[in-house]
């Protein structure tokens, strides 16, 4: 018999803002006093913790069901607070507290989420896939303007940025803010030194090599600072020029290539650490961290790349050649045709990339007919992700 506590009431809502598929039947309920167990009819089971049940019962003073956010401090909860029994229905499943005989509901859909592991930051996100110019010859391309406005075209765009490392739209606007606007369907710009936006052409006295006519090295950018930025975006505005093509080369297969191919540089790359400094006139940022970053698990998760704001060996003085020697080949290779997707740019397009995976550089170019002008912006991959999170659970 249903508790008459719950009768008439709402299903429960679970702690996220996400509509939860209810998954197979519930075939089995069993408590302890600090764990619930549930079996589904596929087999699958999960174990919750007591204090991770209550703390994220949605309703006043625990979830506030109107924000998602917690109002209750863990460290609160009684300490003799256990399970007494279980039971679901079609609205959830409901569970009975001692020593205060509360009743809480939980989502049933949002219970076989978790234990499905969708609460992981990289749980329901497109695959990841490394390339070459074989591969790749020019970017993954979209039609620019329903980006501005159409939520499936900018999941679209935006799967193939996270799945590639870059992505490039086509036929935009070239009114300077286009980028602002684009980089806003995204999530918050990420400011820097060069300001909230930026832009790309010659200058008569330059503050770094980008604003010269000079051809470019493959690299990252801001690899002095803390944190990379995670998205670069450029926009071209206007190119009259002669050369000045656009150079992109996905840095996690050069790494992977290396890893393949010559163990001792891919140890040098990943374990020791360079001072990376940006030299200007009126800053000063520092970092330090090795050309190739891993993360715990041995998975390639950033690059960090850059010729001319590298600076002092952060190593012991004996492993300096050898890591010399890593730089060099990687360097190489990030210039080898074999790597490289090579393509112009022409007004209204806008090129996205993950800038801690894809290295860019350009040729060299001639000033003609016209200008070379580009804006760009940065954001966080924190951006894209939660975009892409949303994007899924509106447009499914």
């Amino acid at each position: 018999m249903t508790d008459p506590r719950l009768a008439d009431s709402a299903p429960p809502l679970s702690p996220d803002f996400v509509r939860h598929p209810k998954g197979p039947a519930i075939t089995r309920l069993a408590v302890s006093p600090t764990m619930l167990t549930v079996t589904w009819a596929d087999g699958l089971e999960g174990q919750f913790n007591r204090f991770w049940l209550r703390e994220n019962e949605v309703r006043s003073g625990v979830i506030n069901p109107v924000t998602r956010e917690r109002d209750v401090q863990t460290e609160d909860l009684p300490e003799d607070l256990g399970l007494d029994r279980a039971d679901h229905d079609a609205g959830g499943v409901h569970l009975h507290w001692r020593p205060d005989g509360h009743i809480s509901r939980h989502d049933a859909g949002w219970l076989r989420g978790t234990a499905e592991g969708r609460w992981h930051p990289d749980a329901g996100l497109p695959a990841r896939t490394t390339w070459d110019s074989s591969d790749m010859p020019e970017p993954p391309s979209f039609d620019g303007p329903p980006v501005l406005t159409d939520d499936t075209a900018l999941r679209d765009w935006l799967t193939a940025l996270y799945g590639y490392g870059f992505a490039r739209l086509r036929g935009l606007p070239t009114d300077q803010g286009t980028v602002v606007e684009i980089a806003k369907r995204i999530g918050t710009i990420r400011g820097s030194n060069f300001g909230y936006s930026f832009f790309v052409e010659t200058k008569p006295n330059p503050d770094s090599n980008a604003y010269t006519s000079a051809g470019l090295g493959a690299h990252t950018d801001l690899a002095s600072r803390e944190v990379q930025p995670g998205l670069q975006l450029l926009h071209c505005r206007e190119n009259g020029c002669d050369g000045g093509a656009s150079t992109m080369v996905d840095g996690f297969r050069l790494a992977e290539y290396l890893r393949d191919t010559d163990a001792d540089a891919y140890d040098a790359l990943t374990r020791l650490s360079w001072v990376f400094s940006n030299r200007h006139r009126d800053s000063d940022y520092r970092s330090t961290g090795p050309i190739v970053v891993l993360r715990p698990d041995g998975a390639i998760s950033e690059i960090r790349f850059t010729a001319f704001l590298r600076a002092e060996p952060d190593m012991p003085a004996s492993e300096v050649e050898r890591a010399y020697r890593a730089v060099r080949l990687f360097g190489r290779l990030a210039a080898d045709d074999r790597f490289v997707c090579r393509t112009p740019f022409a007004p209204g397009d806008l090129v996205i990339f993950d800038n801690r995976r894809i290295l860019h550089g350009r040729d060299a170019f001639v000033q003609g007919k016209g200008n070379r002008r580009l804006e760009g912006c940065y954001l966080d991959t924190d951006e894209l992700l939660s975009r892409l999170r949303v994007l899924a659970r509106d447009t499914s």
